[in-house]
């Protein structure tokens, strides 16, 4: 008897994280049906066949794959500084020179173009946009073999996340269908019009930050007795230190605990740095100093730009240039962490961010924003993009139905899959059921295997 094909496509695919027990069960379900062969995996899950700590923060790229004579081409000078920025948060990364860090990225390149070409890899899938840099590479790299990306985001949605195939698309989501996640016996979306949110992860923050001193005198000791997972450098502990020494010097000098909100004024947030949300989806603007530039440009002579710093920041890209140039931009005051959030946002005539929730809070409260960055919300009514000439007189115009906005998000919503890829969010689901999260992340996983995520399915391999 002759033997039948699978008629079902199996994918030859690349996992960086996935590594949940929700996940790792999907992806085994999955390999157990023989819908995919996975050439590699990075997370810290049972199944993978590369930790993270050692690949991203002990630089052990091994064992090397196959082809690794081939020439991984060359990196444009933005895609170097972004995998500069995102690396930043690696410890080993500080005090690494320049010419260092360039270095370190081409081995990364190197690595994925030869495991992307000796494995015929056609998929990768991401369960959160790069943000650690060598994953950035490995995007990179896989846009360049034409190998099929997906892209995941958690949202502050219960059991939603967003998903993109490229990070251009993340904020537009213009090829990601529409109603691919809605329920149809969904009821009617209800949003509370007010700008405060209970934020799960904003609950407990320490505002006070360690001393330098004794965070110094902690890392030097770890240096000495231990090989840790994350290991740093002599002058990479010593650079945090200075680090913490400037930024403390620099809050203190600056920071108004009493800003007068009885003139006109724009409430900037600033974003935790470094982190995801500036340094992939800041759209140029990672550097949030550019961002209050162009906004000082563009405000009238008059007003105020409140710069409120994130309650969660530390000393990095917090020193002492960083406080000098920002003392050097015009109609800008520096806010402390303690100033209430929600008070500036009451007091604003609108509200500014890179990609931060405090656009959201604002437009659900009534008041626009102006976003640098590719936030989420970026499609939704009240959100002005910024660009070159954007007039305050056009922001002070948008209008906000708040109906409309529900219906918008509503929407937005529709372009979300079910489902938790980050268990951190599993709490704010309502009877969190791990077997329904499991079919769930099965179902993503095959949709992607079977071309079904997008609107247009990219020219693929065989493989």
């Amino acid at each position: 008897m002759t033997a039948h094909p699978n008629p079902e496509p199996v994918a030859r695919v690349v996992l960086w994280g996935w590594h949940s027990d929700d996940a790792v069960a999907a992806v085994r379900d999955l390999r157990g049906r023989g819908r995919l062969d996975v050439v590699a995996w990075f997370g810290n899950g049972p199944d993978c066949t590369h930790r993270l700590n050692p690949f991203i923060h002990q630089f052990r790229l091994d064992p090397l794959p196959a082809g690794i004579d081939l020439d991984p081409g060359r990196l444009a000078p933005d895609e170097l500084l972004m995998f500069c920025d995102m690396y930043s948060r690696v410890s080993r990364a500080r005090a690494l020179p320049i010419h260092e860090l360039m270095h370190v990225a081409y081995c990364y390149l190197r690595f994925w173009a030869a495991l992307l070409a000796s494995g015929r890899v056609t998929h990768v899938f991401f369960s959160s946009p790069p943000h650690f840099g060598v994953d950035y590479l490995l995007y990179l790299a896989a846009r360049r073999a034409g190998a099929s990306t997906a892209l995941c985001c958690q949202s502050l949605f219960p059991d939603r996340f967003f998903y993109v195939r490229t990070l251009e698309d993340f904020g537009r989501f213009d090829e990601v269908p529409e109603a691919c996640g809605r329920d149809p016996d969904e009821p009617p979306l209800r949003i509370e019009r007010r700008f405060e949110k209970k934020l799960f992860y904003m609950q407990g923050v320490k505002i006070r930050a360690k001393p330098a001193l004794p965070s110094l005198a902690n890392d030097l000791r770890r240096l000495a007795s231990t090989r840790p997972g994350k290991p740093m450098s002599l002058a990479g502990a010593l650079q945090k230190y200075e680090e913490a020494r400037q930024f403390a010097c620099g809050y203190e000098r600056l920071a108004a605990d009493a800003p007068d909100l009885s003139v006109p004024c724009v409430y900037f947030a600033l974003q935790l740095q470094p982190e995801m949300t500036t340094s992939t989806l800041g759209a140029g603007y990672s550097d949030q100093l550019s961002a209050l530039e162009r906004l000082s440009a563009m405000v009238p002579d008059g007003w105020r730009i409140y710069a409120k710093e994130n309650p969660k920041q530390t000393g990095r890209q917090r020193g002492a240039a960083f406080f000098r140039r920002l003392a050097m931009i015009p109609k800008v005051t520096y806010v402390a962490k303690t100033v209430d959030t929600y008070a500036l946002l009451q007091g604003c005539r609108f509200a500014s961010t890179v990609t931060g929730t405090v656009g959201w809070e604002a437009i659900t409260g009534g008041k626009p924003v102006v976003a640098f960055g590719q936030p989420w919300f970026a499609s939704l009514p009240g959100v002005q993009r910024f660009r070159p000439g954007l007039t305050v007189d056009e922001v002070l115009q948008t209008r906000i139905e708040h109906a409309a906005l529900e219906r918008a998000l509503q929407a937005l919503l529709g372009k979300t899959m079910r489902g938790v890829i980050d268990p951190v969010y599993q709490g704010i689901v309502p009877d969190f059921d791990a077997p329904t999260n499991v079919g769930r992340l099965r179902s993503f996983l095959e949709r992607g295997i079977d071309g079904q995520l997008f609107s247009a399915a990219p020219t693929q391999r065989a493989a």
